[in-house]
This record gives structure tokens, sequence and C-alpha cells, in this order.
């Protein structure tokens, strides 16, 4: 299965790339990814990590810390491009930025975090209407508590959800004013690194959503490509490495098949328009250093 935070930014990113771009359609010409990482690019590392901190205080912003100080992080458009952009890049090339914090750091930010109240148990927090979803998890010991907080939850999720107290929404209010400005709960000697640079992946996440496609459909070269892959057959989701995301993408393209999303977060291929037996979408994001099937 696949982890919480990569359900919910995958649920997130399909629906706003489906409400903004048209399915899949076959297109000669090629295709540039994007913020795909050219062939050469060395990948960041470590390329695994431990997870220690995460927090979503919007849909659209991610902002991870590992066992090892790195900071992985960016904060995504509507448009699910990147808005952080290191200096020398463009924003067509740039996916996740990571700075470092040192030891110290970290564990100020760990007992800032705890000191708000949150984090003693799992929260399913229903924030009522005007809100940003939220999804935040701080590592205790061998577990990571989280807190977990939506809008509006359907009715029938009453049971799971409470209704979010006045020091809850104070406390997560902090939390989306720290990863808005860093700086106000770290001091300059808290990072060992504070220069944004690229997180190149060394993984994507493969995944499909309502149903897996029809192979037969699939014109050869990107058949034969995609069908070696069972873990996306039999589990709707698979890491591959950059190398074998890109031989897939390129695949796609000399196929004919144009993505219906090309964006740093996600790139999307919906099939609805190829005369498939059974809709597929079908989409390719940067894996974090903790993310798996």
């Amino acid at each position: 299965m696949r982890t919480t935070s990569l359900v919910f930014a995958l649920a997130f990113a399909l629906v706003a790339a489906a409400a903004g771009s048209a399915s899949a359609k076959l297109d000669s010409r090629p295709t540039h990814f994007a913020a795909f990482p050219a062939e050469g690019v060395k990948a960041s590392t470590p390329t695994t990590g431990r997870l220690l901190i995460a927090l979503r205080p919007t849909a659209t912003t991610i902002w991870n810390v590992y066992a090892d100080g790195r900071v992985v992080w960016q904060k995504w458009s509507s448009s699910l491009d990147a808005t952080v952009v290191p200096d020398g890049a463009t924003r067509l090339e740039t996916g996740y930025v990571q700075q470092r914090l040192t030891p110290e750091g970290v564990q100020l930010l760990r007992t800032r975090l705890l000191a708000t109240g949150l984090f003693e148990h799992n929260l399913r927090l229903a924030l009522g209407r005007h809100h940003d979803w939220v999804l935040h998890r701080l590592r205790k010991g061998k577990r990571l508590v989280t807190v977990d907080g939506v809008d509006s939850p359907d009715p029938s999720w009453n049971e799971r959800f409470t209704k979010v107290t006045a020091a809850q929404t104070s406390a997560l209010w902090q939390i989306k004013e720290f990863v808005a400005h860093p700086a106000r709960w770290l001091p300059a000697g808290a990072w060992a690194d504070r220069r944004i640079r690229a997180f190149v992946p060394a993984r994507y996440v493969v995944a499909v959503d309502r149903g897996y496609p029809d192979l037969s459909k699939l014109p050869p070269p990107a058949r034969k490509a995609f069908v070696q892959y069972k873990d996306i057959r039999r589990h709707a989701c698979q890491i591959l490495t950059t190398g074998q995301a890109r031989v897939l993408l390129q695949a796609f393209a000399k196929a004919g098949i144009a993505p219906s999303g090309n964006h740093a977060w996600i790139i999307d291929f919906d099939f609805a328009d190829l005369d498939f037996a059974h809709p597929s979408d079908l989409h390719f994001s940067p894996a974090l250093p903790d993310d798996h099937c």
C-alpha cells in the first residue's frame, strides 16, 4: 500500500490535473516531461531516508524532515508546478527542493512541534468550512503520530473525525506560519545548509487509478515497456528508478501518446479517449526519500 502522504498527494494532484487538462491523446510530437532529470544528472543522496517530520499545512505544500537533517519540500501552484526555484534553475526544470538542518535544529523543531499539543496521539479533525486540508506527522519513537484534518468531512465520517477546538486551530495556524516563514522558529544556527538546492529524485512512483489499462490497446513500444512492471498490475503502484521511469516515458512518447497533464509534481496519462475497454489513469510522481508502495 502507498504511504498516507502519497495517497493524499496523488489524489489531490489527479483531481487538479484532471480539471485542468484533456485526456491523453495520440501525438507524434516528442514530449518534454516537466522537471524530469536529464540523463547523466546525479540523483540526490542518500536516495532513501527515515522520516521524522512531515508537515502539510495546505494541499499543495510539502515539508519533510529526515533523520540526516535534510528538509525536502516544495510549495506547488494550483497547476501543480513548483513555486520555489533554486538560483540558476527554471520553473520548468524544478521539482522538489532541499535544505539541511543541524541535529540541534531538528531537535529544536521537534520540541516546538510537541509544544503545540497536537501530537499527543493520532487526530482526525473536522476543521469546518474555509479551512485548508492538513496532514502532519511527527515521529515519536518507532511510530509516526498523525494529525489529519479536512474542512467538511462526509457525514458518514462523523464517527472518525472530531470537531477541531480553538487551541487546535491555533496550533495548526502556528505550523502553517512556520512553513511559510521557517526563520520564525529556527534561528540561522539551526541550519547546516540553508541554501535552497534542487532535489533530484532517484526514484519515481508509478501508479494507476480506475483500473489497469487494457494492454492490447497500447501501441507496441508502450506495451513492451509497460508490461514488465508486474507490481503496477498487482498493487496499482510500483517504485521505479528514475532511469526506468525515463525509459517508460520515452516509450510512451515514441508510441505517440502525449500526457494529459505534464507537471513537476505529477505526469499524468488519462487513457479515457484512446478507446480502451477500461478507463485507466497512469501517473508518475517523483518519490520522496520515505515513499514506498
